[in-house]
């Protein structure tokens, strides 16, 4: 599926020399506007953070134990105590796995890794929210090979409702990268580096890089953003069909088939 260039006409593609720098570094910002443009990266709504070196040492032994990780929809523990969820793709064309937090208690893990790297008030000025900006839901993403691509938008609204970040937890993951689509509607290829996240909103076009490891990449994956519950049908179409607890903007937890009982079985992508 080919997606148009989403910049292309806006007026923020056609106005950069006037826009004013963000507070998010690297990034063009157009007062009043709720997109933003990274003009390194010549995309939209996307720009790169630095992740702690000791934060990635002490998910490290807890990383490793995901390798093994492997079973749709199967359910795991840490040995720390957190339980995970695993919900695989079949339809995609590779072996990614999505571990998420299996209950409350997990999600207050990923949680308090949300918060640790002050992501809510990073994207708050491009959200629309009343209190704050909510994690709606954490993984632990395992990957080894994409033998096709898979362009997407992991958020299927007109403004900056919500972000994704991934970032990756081991080297392998910087062997591994992604492709995605540019406002002049072409293809480029973005290698994760250990130490940096790549944080992105709606209208961002992209898939898992094809490619193949000997090992499995593993990454931090976290998925956030406005805390009113008007949006969330939107919203959850994307995040609600990657795990099975998930919380929601207004702060109440919801399982996946609650949230199709309630929506409908709709597709993000």
């Amino acid at each position: 599926m080919r997606f148009a260039a989403p910049w292309r006409t806006h007026p923020i593609a056609e106005e950069v020399l006037p826009a004013m720098q963000s507070t998010i570094s690297g990034i063009l910002h157009k007062p009043g506007d709720p997109h933003f443009l990274n003009p390194a990266l010549m995309a939209p709504n996307a720009f790169e953070i630095d992740i702690p070196h000791d934060l990635i040492a002490e998910l490290a032994p807890l990383t490793a134990e995901t390798q093994g990780m492997r079973e749709n929809r199967a359910q795991y523990r840490l040995s720390n105590g957190v339980s995970l969820f695993n919900e695989r793709p079949l339809a995609w064309q590779s072996d990614i796995c999505w571990l998420s937090h299996a209950d409350e208690e997990a999600f207050h893990w990923f949680d308090a890794i949300y918060h640790r790297l002050g992501l809510g008030p990073l994207v708050a000025p491009f959200v629309p929210h009343d209190r704050e900006i909510r994690l709606y839901a954490g993984f632990l993403v395992t990957r080894s090979h994409c033998t096709g691509l898979n362009m997407h938008c992991d958020w299927s609204t007109d403004d900056n409702l919500a972000f994704t970040l991934m970032a990756p937890l081991t080297v392998a993951g910087e062997r591994l990268g992604m492709t995605y689509r540019t406002i002049r509607d072409e293809e480029r290829e973005l290698s994760y580096k250990l130490g940096r996240g790549l944080v992105f909103g709606t209208k961002f076009v992209h898939s898992t890089a094809i490619g193949q490891l000997d090992e499995r990449a593993a990454f931090l994956c976290l998925n956030f953003g406005t805390d009113r519950m008007e949006h969330w049908d939107s919203i959850g179409s994307t995040t609600a069909r990657q795990c099975n607890v998930l919380r929601q903007p207004d702060g109440t937890f919801t399982t996946q088939a609650q949230w199709r009982a309630r929506y409908g079985d709709r597709k993000a992508y």
